[in-house]
């Protein structure tokens, strides 16, 4: 079985969000205050965001930090 790991159930998490919201990458990182090439490494699952870059894409995306860290601890939550 090929388990997503958390890092990458937290950047698909990421990404629907954004893309749920019609957000481009670019407005997203402008918005969290991240470059475009981080948002991108983070949703891809390449780079494990501090809590500060969590909280900026959280408050952008309209969630709690605790809705995009779900993603990560529940294995039945599509990301």
């Amino acid at each position: 079985m090929n388990t997503p790991s958390p890092l990458r159930k937290l950047g698909g998490r990421i990404r629907a969000l954004r893309t749920a919201a019609g957000l481009a990458p670019a407005r997203l990182a402008a918005a969290a205050m991240i470059e475009e090439e981080t948002l991108a490494a983070i949703e891809a699952g390449r780079r494990d965001p501090d809590y500060l870059v969590l909280k900026r894409l959280a408050e952008a995306l309209g969630v709690s930090v605790g809705a995009l860290l779900s993603a990560m601890e529940d294995p039945d939550q599509p990301p």
